[in-house]
This record gives structure tokens, sequence and C-alpha cells, in this order.
């Protein structure tokens, strides 16, 4: 049988059904077998029984002296017959052994053969004897016997019956003793039967206790154990049937499961490091911006910085220091650092070079084992300072800190880059409007000035003729005349360079020049503007909106004009056009340039922007101004209406 076979529980379990029902089955065939030969001793104990009955019957009719001697020899012969049939009854003989050496067989042999030996010849003798007092059976001869030979019969067979029924007695007490003992087989049969049954039970109940219940038990609570997400429970039950088989799957499967958790609660304990990490460094990070961005000067912001980095990102102390581009030495302008460890060993006794020498990151040793780490402040590769970092005692940088240190290190340089950067470009915007203010003066009040003073020679030359005093009141005229274009041009101006558009957007601005020139002339202007949207610079938004106020100043005090209008609109290509025109007079082919600058400072304000400035005479009178140009961040919409 193979071992598999052999240790299943299946099969145990079987084994133990099959003995106990072989056992039940055997038990009830002894049962049936038993009963039914003890029904056959019950036959053969009442036939036995019913010979000494007819022993005694016959006795008694030997003693009866009958009248009618016919019916005496005819009972007499009945009860011989009928003895003799039951001694030789099968169910008698059926009981009795074939072994001669039986008790039983030598018993029923003595019985018969006292019967057929002694008892049955007496009765025959006896018979016949009484048969011859019938005178049909003697056919006229005399074969009766005697009186005192029938006493003498009598006597004989009463003196055999006494020891013959003793020995049915004993035949009949073997017949009982064999039935008890064929009873008391039965019940030390079904005693033994009763009592492997129940060890055959015992034994299927402790199999069943000890294979299945508790596996069962064991592999429930390691399931429940599992389910509270603890792995360490083992079944002890790992035998080689089918729930020791599970037994060791089980096991295998939780110390896998085990394995496999720890190591998700390293992954998730890791990650939420990880995490956590992270959380600060966005956090010192959005300080760090925070406070660079809204401090008056990142100066200011170094030492609050210097916190939030030994607070969030895990450090000891720090520095920040600055210098020029080429310097070879530095401003500490924050610190955390130990002024009589760290400070005298990196400043006092080797300087600043060890720290700026370097485009790179360095770790330094001190002599009391510290390390201090520092982070070139550097953007677009110039170099602006170092950030000087120490770790706590016993510990050293990781990756993740240096690299939060180089970020922080590059935000600070980009602060200070865009800081060098807004400082130059407002030396640049104030060179250029300082340009700007010279070639204004220069283009109208410095002309004016000039052909005043052209005039002022002329003056004091006629002055000297006393017969040109006509001439004289020309020059005194033109005097008065430029001097009040002088006046005017400089109130233009002043009202130029106080021009801004501060907290108000240039539709805003535009329709307040318009809404100013209305109350300053009798001319009505409309202003019509069909740009829905548009992004000019504010150099392009000065020079529009003052290139609009150049070209209505020139209709309310040249044109004459009832009414004049602003248009503003897309054109094909998607450029900026803006008409100013007028039904006032119109102006000459050939205007003179006396006292005109005007024009001269549009077109060189439509220049500046890259634009084209045209002035024509309308057809049905009056001037048009058109100006033409692509703004620096253009925006095309799809679909343009033009007139």
């Amino acid at each position: 049988m193979p071992l598999r076979i052999r240790h299943s529980l299946l099969f145990n379990l079987g084994t133990v059904m099959t003995a106990i029902t072989l056992l039940a089955f055997t038990s009830m065939a002894v049962s049936l077998f038993i009963a039914d030969t003890m029904e056959g001793e019950a036959t053969a104990i009442n036939e036995s029984g019913a010979l000494r009955m007819r022993s005694y019957r016959i006795a008694s009719s030997l003693v009866y002296d009958a009248v009618d001697i016919k019916e005496q020899w005819q009972k007499t012969y009945a009860l011989v017959e009928e003895f003799e049939q039951h001694l030789h009854s099968p169910e008698l003989t059926a009981v009795i052994p074939k072994d001669k050496q039986q008790p039983l067989r030598q018993a029923y042999d003595r019985i018969e053969f006292q019967w057929r030996e002694e008892i049955r010849p007496l009765l025959d003798i006896y018979l016949d004897g009484i048969l011859g007092f019938l005178p049909e059976s003697s056919g006229g001869q005399d074969f009766s016997i005697s009186q005192d030979a029938v006493t003498n019969l009598r006597a004989q067979y009463f003196a055999n019956v006494s020891g013959f029924v003793n020995n049915i007695d004993y035949l009949v007490s073997l017949l009982e003793e064999d039935a008890e003992a064929n009873v008391h087989d039965l019940r030390i049969y079904q005693f033994f039967a009763l009592l492997l049954t129940v060890i055959l039970a015992l034994t299927g109940l402790i199999l069943v206790n000890l294979r299945i219940r508790l596996p069962l038990q064991q592999l429930l609570i390691g399931a429940e154990r599992a389910r509270q997400r603890d792995f360490s429970f083992r079944t002890r039950h790992t035998g080689r049937d089918e729930l020791g088989q599970l037994g060791l799957a089980f096991n295998s499967m939780a110390e896998d499961l085990s394995r496999i958790y720890n190591e998700l609660e390293d992954r998730v304990q890791q990650k939420t490091t990880d995490l956590k990490r992270s959380n600060c460094s966005l956090e010192l990070l959005y300080n760090t911006v925070r406070r660079l961005n809204l401090a008056s000067s990142p100066h200011e912001a170094y030492p609050e910085l210097l916190q939030d980095i030994e607070k969030l990102a895990d450090m000891h102390c720090g520095a920040i220091c600055l210098s020029h581009q080429d310097s070879k030495t530095a401003a500490m302008l924050a610190s955390t650092l130990d002024k009589e460890t760290c400070i005298k060993q990196l400043c006092e006794k080797e300087g600043c070079s060890r720290c700026l020498h370097s485009d790179d990151i360095q770790n330094l040793k001190l002599d009391n084992n510290r390390n201090i780490v520092t982070i070139p402040i550097q953007d677009k590769n110039q170099q602006y300072g170092v950030l000087l970092m120490a770790p706590h005692a016993g510990k050293t940088i990781e990756t993740w800190q240096i690299q939060l240190l180089e970020t922080i290190a590059g935000h600070i340089g980009i602060t200070l880059n865009s800081l060098q950067q807004a400082a130059e470009n407002q030396r640049l915007e104030l060179m250029e409007e300082r340009s700007i203010i010279a070639r204004e003066l220069h283009d109208s009040l410095a002309q004016s000035l000039t052909f005043m003073k052209i005039q002022v020679s002329r003056l004091q030359a006629e002055l000297k003729k006393p017969e040109n005093e006509a001439t004289t009141e020309n020059i005194i005229t033109e005097l008065r005349l430029g001097l009040n274009s002088a006046y005017r041009e400089l109130r233009e101006l002043l009202t130029t360079f106080r021009l801004k558009i501060d907290g108000e957007t240039f539709n805003q601005a535009l329709y307040k020049t318009v809404e100013e020139f209305n109350e300053r002339s009798d001319t009505h202007i409309h202003c019509d503007n069909r740009l829905p949207y548009f992004n000019l610079t504010p150099n392009e938004e000065i020079h529009v909106l003052q290139l609009i106020r150049e070209a209505l100043s020139n209709v309310i005090h040249h044109a004459q004009a009832q009414n004049a209008q602003v248009l503003l609109k897309y054109n094909p290509q998607g450029d900026i056009q803006i008409h100013i025109e007028d039904d006032g007079i119109g102006i000459d082919e050939c205007p003179s340039q006396s006292h005109h600058y005007g024009l001269t400072i549009m077109n060189e304000r439509s220049k500046s922007i890259h634009g084209h400035l045209s002035i024509e005479t309308r057809a049905s009178g009056g001037t048009l101004v058109k100006l033409i140009f692509s703004p620096s961040n253009p925006i095309k919409p799809v679909n343009f209406q033009h007139e």
C-alpha cells in the first residue's frame, strides 16, 4: 500500500467505519446462527421431555386393567409407537452430535440402546400376550399368557423404567446445559463484539479529535489571527494526511504573508518618512520663496531662512556668506554657527578662500570631528557666495538634504540675480527716460528758444536803425508768438512727462484723455475703441497715448473743427490701426515747420514702436492721422470686423 494512501485521513476513517460495519454484520450473523441453534435445542428439550412423559404413560397403561382388552392393547401399542417416533424424531436427532465421544451422544445412544434392547422387547412381549386374549387374532389357537407373566412383565418394566427415565432426565439436562452454553457463548460474543465496537468507536472519535477537530481548530485560530493581521501563529498539526498537508500549506502561507506584510510595513514606513520629508522640503522651499519675495530686501530674510532650514531640513546650524563677483572675501550676513569652534576655524584660520574657491559642493572637516557642507549660491554661472550648513553631532548629511540645500541656494542665487537685473533695468529705464526728456527738450523748447535768440539778434540790429520801425514791430510780434508757442510746448512737455497709467487700464486712460480734451475745447471728440482685447507693453501704451494726445492737441489748436473721432481697430493683417480724424480746415500740403514740432515728435514716437504714421486730407474736409503698428505681444483674433 502506498505510504500516501496509508496516511490518508479518509483512508483511516474509512478503515474504522468499515471495521465497525463488518463487526456489526458478523455480530448479527452469529446471533442469528446461535438463535437458530437454540431454537432446535429447545425443540429437542421438548422432545426429550416428552419421552419421559410417555415413559410414565406407558407405565400407567401397563398398570391399568381395562375391561376392553383390545382397547388396552391399542392404547399401549399407540404409546409405544409414539415413544419410538419421538425417540427417533428429526428434531431430537438433529441436535445430537455425530461424535461418539460427546456426552450428549452417549446419553442418547444409551437411551436408544436401553429402549431397543430392554424396554421395547418387554413391551412387545406384553402386547403380544395381550393380543392372544383376542379371539379374532388367535385363529382358534391360544397365544395368551398367564396373569402371572403379565404381572412379571409389568414388574420388569417398572424396574427398568426408573433408570430409563433417569437416563432421559440426564439427556434433558445435557440438552439444557448445551443450550445454556450456547446462550453463554452468545453473551460472551455479544460482550466482546460490543466492547470491540466501543473500542472502534472511541478510536474513531479519538482519530476525529486528533486528526480533524484539533487541526481544524488550529487552522481556525490561525485564520482568525491572520484576519487580525497577526501572522506569527503556526499550526502544530503538520502530518502526512490531508489536514497535515493543509497545515503545512497554512504555515508556509502565514510565513510568506508575514514576510510580505513586514516588507509592506517597512515600505509604508519608508514612504511615510519620505512623504514627511517631502512635505518638510516643500514647506521649506515655500517659506524660502515667500520670505525672499516678500522681504523688502532678501538680506533681511536670511536669519529666518536659516531657522527654517535647521527646523525642516534637520540641520544643526549654518550661515550665509555673500561676496561680489571675483572677490576673494565674503561677508557673513546671517549665522547660527558656533563662534568658538566653527567660525574661528573657518573664517579666522583659513579665511574665505577655502569656501569660495570652488563652484562645487564641499564637505569641510573641522578639528572637533564636525563636518560643514558648503553649497555655492550661484545662478547662470555667476557665484554670489556660499551656504554653510552643519549636521547634528554624530550624523552625516544625506543625499536628500544636499539636494534640498542646493535648491535653496539656487533660489537665493535667483533672487540675487533678479535683484541685479531689476537694478540694471532701473538704470536702463532711467537713462532712457533722460534721453527721452533731452530729445523732447531739443526738438521743441530748445528750437523755440533758438528761434527767439535769432529774433533777439535781429531786433538788436534793427533797433540801431530808427527808420526800420515797422520791421522792429514785426520782430517783436514774432518774439511774442514764439514765446507763447514755447510756453505752450513747455506745458505739453510737462503734461507728457507727468503722464502715467497707474492703477488704471489703457482704455480708462484713453477715455480720460478724450474727456480732458472735450473739456478744454469746443470740439466734440468721440472715441470708438474696437479692440476687444490686446496686450500692449507699458512703453507702447505711453507712446500710443501720447501720440493720440499730440494729434488731439493739433485738432483743437489748428483744425478749427466741430467734430473729431478717435478710432482703434485691427486691420486685416492683425495689426493695430489708430485713426484720429476731424472735419476742420485740413492741413497744408507743405506746412511751415516754424513752431510746429509736434508732427516731428509724432513721427519719432511711431518709429519707436515700429509703426507707420501718415497724415492725409479727407475728401469731405478735415484731416486724418493714421497710425499702424504691430504690438510686441501680438494678438490676432480669428474673425476681424472692418469698416
